[in-house]
């Protein structure tokens, strides 16, 4: 996820950044500026030839940082909509929990994230859904805990990542527990999480299931459990007096990819084809969120 209820009341200061200057991702090389879909871009944001976009650093395959290059299905989706609408994207690689203060302070004009679609956020900021998950308990293979649901996080140690909807699924678990010794930490990352794991500081941590796939790859004492929650994830759009204009500009330019096939081909350079969508979707302030599976 990785997605995902609440996020931090200030901006955490940004750990990497970095801009891009040229071309596309490989995986979207086809891509080219589409007309309609560049009228559609606000005013200001097309005379300055540049989209702002926030990167959260989730990880293998979302998001992460290869020597001095950004890769991932969100970066490479960053430079795909940036394409399609004639402008140059700058990207800048952050912490999850700093992306939706950073569209309120005006420091970017969109934010990837997998973010689910909420009540509480869209208070604050507008999405356009662009991809779908689902959540699973990480643990260790050695493991006897049994995560498979919820209810099985009782009388155990678990976490989730800091700012995530999987760390408020299991606050919100934890009153109806009547085992004693339920308790549930934060991370700040991925990396985190799994120290604390292989430390038996808990018995599992519950994340989106392609951020716990990429950590399997990386240590094979790992396992995934569980199929928790679930349903379209979204790009967030800044609020702001043109944010009705780049709303329809970033519906407009994911349903160009949907259709020319580029979008298929992001997800299948990074592994991430089990969560394509069909159409993208706006979501605004008094809007209906979509129903999740939690």
């Amino acid at each position: 996820m990785f997605d995902h209820t609440r996020y931090a009341s200030r901006l955490i200061a940004v750990v990497l950044s970095a801009v891009l200057t040229t071309g596309i991702a490989s995986a979207a090389e086809s891509v080219k500026p589409v007309d309609q879909v560049a009228k559609l871009v606000p005013d200001a944001i097309r005379q300055a030839g540049v989209l702002r976009i926030a990167v959260p650093d989730i990880g293998k395959p979302l998001a992460y940082k290869d020597g001095t290059t950004l890769k991932g299905m969100d970066v490479d989706f960053a430079k795909a909509l940036a394409e399609v609408m004639g402008l140059k994207p700058e990207i800048s690689l952050i912490p999850f929990s700093g992306a939706l203060t950073g569209l309120q302070a005006d420091k970017f004009d969109i934010s990837f994230g997998e973010f689910y679609v909420t009540d509480e956020r869209l208070k604050v900021v507008d999405f356009v859904t662009d991809w779908q998950d689902y959540s699973s308990f990480l643990a260790l293979k050695s493991s006897n805990a049994k995560l498979n649901q919820l209810s099985d996080i009782c009388g155990k140690a678990v976490g989730g990542m800091a700012g995530s909807a999987e760390l408020e699924m299991l606050k919100t678990a934890v009153p109806k527990c009547t085992a004693p010794g339920t308790t549930v930490s934060s991370f700040p990352s991925v990396s985190n999480a799994v120290l604390a794991l292989n430390s038996g500081r808990v018995a599992g941590v519950l994340i989106n299931r392609s951020g716990a796939q990429e950590s399997i790859r990386m240590d094979q004492g790992l396992t995934a459990t569980g199929e928790i929650g679930g349903g379209p994830c979204a790009v967030a759009v800044a609020r702001n007096g043109h944010s009705d204009a780049m709303d329809a500009a970033v519906k407009a330019a994911f349903e160009q990819l949907m259709q020319s096939g580029a979008y298929a081909e992001i997800l299948k350079t990074n592994d991430t084809e089990y969560g394509a969508l069909k159409d993208a979707a706006v979501y605004k302030a008094g809007a209906t969120p979509p129903k999740y599976g939690f």
